[in-house]
């Protein structure tokens, strides 16, 4: 299941979406995010739906891919299905919620799909320029990337890690909570290892490249923001004030 997670990665296209400027699809992803916690019609599930399918088919990527992640989120769908079946009466409300964590996870895979690390930085980076004498914005948009990009690489890690927990006889399925919380520590103690040799390994890694924190950095490839850009944020703005408004 945790294969399925793929939110994260970066997949090399020539599309539409690639191009856009990262600044913009950043904005657009809080901008929907927004939207998405104001969904109460079904109205507003087609829209955001037609959008989102729109920006998928333009992303050039398998629409399948982005499914995976569905699957790969069903037990919080279940958990969250089954919370609001004990709390709630309306089968609408129950629907909503469904929906607005698809929504939040589909979205966020396109912004990840189709933005590299290196775009990804300089879109934070952009974005936090206002707090440059309050906050490191470069570095703090580096460790933002990099968090997310390790979101894949730690799924794996775990899913292999079960892989051989379950080779070794431990139980992950019995229902006894002291041999739960034994398995569960299974996979926590070598996660929190390999965590740290990661970030040991990416240090070295940036030492080599003699990256240095805290000073000020140029870049190499600068996307530019352009009319196709701006149009779309209006559509996102007009999106929003819809999904609000009525």
């Amino acid at each position: 299941m945790l294969n399925n997670i793929t939110i994260g990665r970066y997949i090399n296209k020539s599309s539409v979406v690639h191009k856009l400027n990262p600044v913009f699809k950043i904005i657009s992803l809080i901008i929907m995010i927004i939207s998405i916690f104001f969904i109460d019609s079904y109205i507003d599930i087609t829209l955001l739906s037609m959008y989102l399918l729109l920006t998928m088919l333009y992303s050039d990527i398998d629409i399948k891919v982005y499914l995976k992640n569905i699957y790969g989120i069903k037990i919080f769908l279940i958990f969250i299905f089954t919370i609001d079946l004990i709390f709630f009466t309306s089968i609408n409300r129950i629907i909503f919620d469904i929906f607005k964590l698809i929504f939040i996870v589909l979205y966020s895979s396109i912004l990840t799909y189709t933005t590299s690390i290196t775009e990804l930085t300089f879109g934070i980076e952009k974005l936090l320029r206002p707090f440059n004498k309050l906050i490191p914005v470069g570095d703090i948009a580096m460790i933002i990337t990099l968090s997310i990009r390790y979101i894949p690489t730690l799924t794996e890690e775990a899913s292999r890690i079960i892989k051989a927990q379950k080779l070794r006889g431990i139980n992950f399925d019995t229902k006894n909570i002291k041999e739960k919380i034994i398995s569960i520590s299974g996979i926590l103690m070598p996660m929190f290892s390999l965590s740290i040799k990661r970030a040991e390994e990416s240090a070295d890694i940036m030492d080599i490249r003699l990256y240095n924190y805290g000073k000020s950095r140029t870049n190499y490839r600068t996307n530019k923001w352009t009319k196709i850009n701006s149009l779309l944020l209006i559509l996102n703005i007009l999106i929003l004030i819809i999904i609000i408004c009525y």
